[in-house]
């Protein structure tokens, strides 16, 4: 094979792996951020009466990385969101707490914690 035909094709092959990674860390990105929110979400059911559960947000990032909600709430960004939002509640009190909560997630998490 020619050095250049096989640069290209080389080139061809990084571009290919990069694509799938860049799928992988946005799927990871969503799951990531949609857990943190769903932490939130779930804290704000039990404690918040001025919060709703963006439903329809919530179905949709899980469509789109094909997870569940067991799955989100089995992972570390989850874990690591109930424990900050504990001490947060410790610190500052439930309160605090609900009133940042609907400005508290960006990206793929807006929109899953609202005000009623």
């Amino acid at each position: 094979m020619r050095p250049e035909l096989f640069a290209v094709a080389m080139l061809v092959g990084a571009l290919a792996v990069s694509a799938a990674r860049a799928e992988v860390t946005r799927r990871d990105a969503i799951e990531a951020q949609t857990a943190t929110a769903l932490a939130s979400a779930d804290y704000a059911e039990r404690h918040c009466p001025s919060l709703r559960v963006g439903q329809d947000k919530l179905d949709r990032n899980l469509r789109e990385i094909k997870g569940t909600l067991a799955g989100l709430r089995a992972t570390e960004s989850y874990a690591e969101q109930v424990a900050a939002l504990a001490s947060i509640e410790q610190s500052h009190g439930r309160a605090m707490v609900c009133v940042v909560l609907p400005k508290a997630h960006g990206g793929y998490g807006r929109g899953i914690v609202t005000v009623r």
